[in-house]
């Protein structure tokens, strides 16, 4: 028998219990009732100690509970006639038994472990998971199944049912792969190649980008149009993007290499936009990936599906386009925006620096002009402008200058102009309670765009191609003109600004950048003031020096370093450290950290082989294509470096 009677279990032990307390008693009467008391207390107390020990029975390999092995595979059985594939497995996902139909689709019964262990992630909820076995696909589920012996007890096992959708599977791909895909180019910097080309020549290099570009399309049989001298639209099927994808858009590298002469190298930026519901939608993000990639610099494709993005391309520096005409456009909207508002609030990005400070200064000179009241939104001086603080306080020439969010937020209404300087995302302000009350923004940025960008802004002067917002904001100055009268230490802020994001004019730094500075330097700017705000104290200097004396080289050519963290102002030693790494021969990119709190900071750098913007958004951070950074929350500096071994690694697969 499988089981005994419940009535045979317990009456047997009573009588053999009567047996031995009689015979003790006869020998000893205090060993009679000592052992009618242990008795006792072993009948009444041994099943609560069997159901304490049950559950680590069961665990035992080779364990005789029916949950496990052959009691359950004797008295179980499944029906062979199942239409789909079925097993029955034990609670650590090992398959007991299964039908006819699962054995067809594992042949070999092991090879069923791997689509075991997917589903045992959802065990017992019996949702459903995509499996792909061999050429077929199934819906796979495991459920949970309670067992009841003949004693009431019960056990649980595991059931996994698989459906075969392989059909259905190739039809959504089919429909999938017919949808159509909407993609916009743009030549990044077509006016500035003609304007170094004998216009002789202005037909064959139309011809040759209008046949680069008709190839492209014919290789993956789609439809290009061309709706300006610098401008394309071009439809394709989703099946054949996957072509482009594969190849990494080299096509970006054969624009590039046009050659009608001596000129300035040909570069497209492509947004290309998928739409589950409708073309609208494709479209929609169309406009808004190629709005990225302008953003971001140009010379890459940005691919937009939902709210992911995927980026190709972005190898060289940012391009500037029409920028004086631009510049006198946004000069002239801000003037009237400004005029408008009952207030005006400025700020910066959390931890400012110089080129941050240095904006909000520049703004609030032009309200000045306008006989507006100006305030900088500041919770915390950052160590990062202490000096320059300490200097604006001395002066007295600016009380009153700064804000915190609380007195900010009760003077506020629906005509506070909240102006956004040196970032464009939104968790990187100083306030973002404030950017989310305000009703009307401006925003004025110069680092790469990146994918959480303010977009509610009613005004946006975002150019890349600028080595800093201090610089936009100075150009906007030049060209209100003599309404706006800049003190010594605004225009010491705005050239302290543009020198710090350009390593003193080595880095990003265009004909416009030297205009800029020589704006400010007629208008009371003064170097020598400059230059005593960049200056360290012996710890700092100490602790930049040991950062680049300790730095590892990682690939042979990448250097990474951790900067002290016994100095007072540790973020901008470690960017200086960073600066100072790619002074050392065969070094192509650096990658500095500190910590602060529980926050690691890390500066990025290179001269342009790598894209250090494009690492850090790996990371979570950003900035430019030589010039970046980011943060890691709750991180040791040791998973720092590896986070960025790995991202760095990352990188250079892409690019391979």
């Amino acid at each position: 028998m499988y089981k005994l009677k419940k009535r045979d279990k317990v009456i047997f032990p009573i009588l053999l219990m009567g047996v031995i307390v009689f015979v003790c008693s006869l020998v000893d009467i205090y060993l009679g009732i000592g052992t009618l008391i242990g008795g006792a207390a072993v009948f009444f107390g041994w099943p609560v100690l069997k159901e304490l020990h049950s559950p680590f029975e069961v665990e035992k390999e080779g364990c005789s509970s029916f949950l496990d092995t052959t009691v359950l595979q004797e008295n179980f059985h499944i029906p062979q006639n199942l239409p789909i594939p079925y097993a029955v497995l034990d609670i650590r996902g090992h398959i007991l038994m299964y039908n006819k139909k699962f054995a067809e689709v594992f042949t070999n019964i092991e090879e069923a472990d791997q689509s075991v262990e997917k589903l045992l992630k959802n065990s017992g909820e019996g949702e459903k998971t995509l499996l792909e076995i061999g050429e077929r696909f199934f819906e796979g589920a495991l459920d949970h199944c309670d067992v009841v012996e003949e004693n009431g007890a019960i056990g649980t096992v595991l059931t996994m049912t698989l459906v075969d959708i392989t059909q259905k599977h190739q039809q959504t791909k089919l429909l999938e792969d017919q949808q159509t895909v909407v993609g916009m180019i743009f030549l990044d910097n077509y006016e500035e190649v003609v304007d170094n080309l004998d216009e002789t020549r202005w037909p064959i290099l139309s011809a040759l980008i209008d046949r680069k570009l008709n190839q492209m399309a014919q290789d993956v049989d789609g439809v290009i149009k061309k709706l300006e001298k610098d401008r394309y639209f071009f439809l394709l099927k989703r099946g054949t993007l996957v072509q482009l994808k594969e190849k990494k858009f080299d096509f970006l590298n054969d624009i590039r290499e046009i050659s009608v002469g001596d000129h300035i190298p040909v570069t497209i930026s492509m947004g290309i936009g998928c739409g589950e519901n409708s073309l609208d939608e494709a479209m929609q993000n169309a406009k808004a990936a190629i709005d990225l990639a302008l953003g971001r610099g140009g010379d890459q494709v940005v691919m937009k599906e939902g709210e992911n993005y995927l980026f190709y391309g972005g190898k060289i520096g940012e391009m500037g386009r029409n920028a004086r005409i631009r510049a006198r456009v946004k000069a002239d909207a801000l003037w009237d925006l400004m005029d408008e508002s009952s207030g005006i609030l400025v700020m910066g990005h959390r931890n400012a620096d110089l080129d941050s400070m240095g904006s909000c200064m520049g703004v609030c000179a032009i309200a000045r002009g306008m006989d507006k009241k100006c305030h900088i939104v500041m919770d915390d001086v950052g160590v990062g402008i202490r000096r320059l603080w300490d200097k604006i306080n001395t002066s007295g020439s600016h009380p009153n200058l700064t804000i915190k969010t609380q007195d900010a937020l009760k003077m506020m209404d629906d005509n506070t102009l909240v102006i956004v300087v040196d970032t464009h995302r939104e968790g990187m302000v100083e306030s973002p309670q404030v950017l989310e009350t305000a009703k009307r923004i401006v925003l004025f940025d110069h680092h790469r765009k990146s994918k959480d960008a303010i977009d509610q802004a009613v005004l946006i002067y975002h150019e890349a191609y600028a080595s800093s917002t201090s610089e936009l904001i100075t150009e906007m100055i030049q060209h209100i003109g003599k309404k706006v009268k800049l003190s010594n230490i605004e225009a010491d802020a705005l050239l302290a600004g543009i020198t710090v994001d350009t390593k003193n004019f080595c880095v990003n730094t265009g004909a416009i950048t030297f205009e800029a500075a020589g704006f400010l330097r007629r208008n009371g700017a003064d170097s020598i003031r400059v230059r005593l705000l960049f200056q360290n104290d012996m710890d700092a200097y100490k602790a930049k020096a040991s950062a680049v004396r300790d730095a590892e080289l990682f690939m042979g050519n990448i250097a990474i370093s951790v900067c002290p963290a016994n100095v007072e102002n540790s973020t901008l030693t470690a960017a200086q450290a960073a600066d100072d790494l790619m002074n050392v021969s065969g070094i192509k990119a650096s990658f500095v950290c500190c910590k602060v709190g529980n926050i690691v900071y890390i500066s990025a750098r290179s001269f342009g082989d790598i894209n250090v913007q494009r690492i850090m958004e790996r990371l979570g951070g950003g900035g430019h294509l030589t010039v970046s950074g980011g943060q890691l929350k709750d991180s040791t500096l040791e998973e720092a470096k590896e986070k960025i071994r790995h991202a760095i690694e990352e990188y250079l697969e892409e690019e391979a």
